[in-house]
């Protein structure tokens, strides 16, 4: 087995998202325990075996390339995704077990970054869990979170967070889930993606690890100082802008269409379109947004301004404390 994963003579269970799942290999997150033998939500099997993954013989439902993510989902429900020349995966249909793969010699950070989230998000879509699209710090104790789509800024934005002394709560993955009238908000890896550029100007001098070979975006591991491990309520959520403005920081309330649509625009997984998974998608949209009504925040694209972005959005926090 190539790379660096530790190998255990016993698969080990362990807590993501809200799930339990067992793996072999050593994965950065809390351990579960045993908990009076409960099974595991989600197995994770490494299968390097070469007729396991030369056919597949049933009928596409669904199937697009961006000329790095392959994914085609099937009669049963099962996915099959591949980053091309890096890693393959098999999701069954019942979202119980993900097969994996590498095609070539690339990192464990690598492969976890996709496998526990791009991949995963399939296990969680079946037990009717919506991931957002989004990024997010823990301020005061309270989850704030960051929407959009690819390229946003979400990451960026976390990292001025990060200089400021806040910490990490979630990458990219965001996965919520009701309670009461609050919404609560789940933890992922210690990681955080960034282009060279980003890193230079929040993170210079940490390690970083290569994400694919098509991007320039580096991994980098956080330590525990720099992430929270723990289950958080959210206390707001900010759309990013999709055009920036040129001129002035501002931030407004959503409602109505507004705030509804930048929810079922950037939930995580988009290979999933079945009219039970659109519905559900709905369905979730609407907690959050009775729980936690998004904002859209809008400012200069520029990296020398985030600090001041930061600092317009503790701002408004604080208002709406005062207002509270």
């Amino acid at each position: 087995m190539s790379g660096n994963f530790q190998m255990s003579a016993q698969a080990r269970m362990y807590s993501l998202y809200g799930l339990r799942v067992k793996s072999s290999i050593a994965l950065p997150c809390p351990h579960a325990g045993d908990q009076n033998g409960l099974p595991a939500d989600v197995e994770l099997v490494e299968d390097s075996r070469t007729e396991s993954w030369q056919a597949f013989d049933q009928a596409r439902t669904s199937h697009e390339d961006d000329g790095f993510w392959e994914c085609s989902t099937f009669q049963d429900d099962s996915a099959h995704v591949v980053c091309k020349g890096h890693f393959e995966f098999l999701v069954s249909g019942d979202g119980k077990q993900v097969r994996w793969r590498k095609l070539n010699d690339v990192s464990d950070e690598a492969l976890l970054t996709y496998l526990m989230g791009q991949v995963l998000s399939f296990c969680l879509l079946t037990r009717g869990i919506e991931p957002l699209h989004a990024t997010a710090v823990v301020v005061d104790g309270e989850a704030i979170a960051f929407l959009g789509s690819s390229g946003a800024g979400k990451s960026t934005m976390a990292a001025a967070f990060l200089q400021k002394g806040y910490s990490l709560l979630t990458d990219d993955v965001l996965v919520l889930q009701p309670d009461g009238d609050k919404l609560l908000a789940y933890p992922s890896l210690p990681r955080l993606k960034l282009t060279p550029e980003t890193a230079d100007a929040f993170f210079s001098g940490r390690r970083s690890i290569p994400m694919n070979s098509l991007t320039s975006k580096m991994i980098f591991p956080l330590s525990s100082q720099n992430h929270v491990g723990g289950i958080v309520p959210l206390r707001a959520l900010y759309v990013l802008p999709k055009r920036h403005s040129k001129r002035r920081i501002t931030v407004k309330a959503l409602s109505g269409q507004t705030s509804f649509l930048p929810l079922i625009a950037n939930t995580f997984n988009d290979a999933v379109l079945t009219p039970a998974r659109l519905r559900q998608q709905f369905a979730f949209a609407g907690k959050v947004i009775a729980a936690v009504p998004p904002r859209q925040l809008s400012y200069p694209k520029r990296l020398e301004l985030l600090p001041e972005v930061a600092d317009a959005i503790l701002a408004d926090l604080s208002r709406e404390l005062i207002a509270a």
